[in-house]
């Protein structure tokens, strides 16, 4: 039984695209608070965890009420700021990113969390397996409470995280994009009782958001803290990999046109 150039082809190109993808498979990325830079005060920060000169991640945190940072209480630094005030119970203790603010109901600071990740036009931005812990959800003032958590899928559309490892003095209610944290009760700075992990699985998600503020209208000192981010990026292409399994298409293509040219014009011979 002969086999066909043109089935030979389709194999290869397959295989070399196999290859590629095998070659370009993705990774698990931590941004580990005990290694990242965050300058205190600073609102928005992003990394490159791999080493490739693109960054991975973005962190910002907006206001909607004007400057509403304060002094972590703890330290004296400028929040928002990296630390060990809040370390959410874990031995040994580890870095976190400090919220301190002034805040409003429910609506005074938004957190979000973009995965950027990129090589160039052929990059889809994105993550999936994304998971964080907040720390020290409680009452410190007011109740902490955490709303609007929600993942944003690459064509826009809204994810609800999965809210796991609640702690004793957090209360949990509403139900997918509705979900909502609250403290209600005190929990020590370095105590696990107020913690709460998000996450959204193997969905792939751009950004997180998250919305942080107090059951009282009038600003109240709250704080919260943002434990490590995990997280695997989507994979990329590589330009230079792609490029020749695009050649070996093109060349297996032209031979093989090559040949049905050649028997054609014997079949046309007298």
């Amino acid at each position: 039984m002969s086999i066909c150039p043109r089935h030979i082809l389709v194999v290869v190109a397959a295989a070399a695209l196999i290859s590629v993808g095998a070659a370009n498979s993705a990774h698990a990325l931590v941004l580990d608070w005990d290694t990242a830079v965050w300058a205190p005060g600073d609102l928005t920060n992003s990394y490159d965890l791999n080493g490739d000169a693109i960054n991975d991640i973005t962190v910002q945190i907006t206001s909607q009420q004007g400057n509403i940072w304060t002094l972590d209480p703890v330290s004296g630094s400028q929040a928002p700021v990296v630390n060990q005030s809040l370390t959410g119970g874990l031995v040994p203790s580890e870095n976190s990113l400090m919220i301190a603010a002034n805040l409003h109901t429910k609506s005074a600071c938004t957190v979000q969390i973009s995965f950027t990740g990129g090589n160039g036009a052929l990059n889809t931005p994105g993550a999936s397996n994304v998971s964080f812990t907040i720390f020290d959800i409680d009452i410190t003032t007011n109740a902490d409470v955490l709303s609007n958590i929600y993942g944003v899928a690459p064509d826009g559309t809204h994810v609800a995280a999965t809210i796991t490892s609640i702690g004793s003095i957090v209360s949990l209610t509403g139900l997918g994009l509705t979900q909502e944290l609250a403290g209600i009760g005190v929990s020590p700075n370095n105590s696990g009782l107020g913690n709460a992990t998000i996450s959204f699985g193997s969905t792939v998600i751009t950004d997180v958001f998250f919305n942080f503020g107090n059951t009282a209208g009038a600003p109240r000192y709250q704080d919260i803290a943002i434990g490590d981010i995990s997280f695997t990026p989507v994979p990329e292409i590589n330009p230079a990999a792609a490029s020749a399994v695009s050649c070996v298409i093109a060349l297996g293509l032209a031979v093989f046109g090559h040949r049905r040219a050649a028997k054609a014009r014997r079949l046309l011979q007298p």
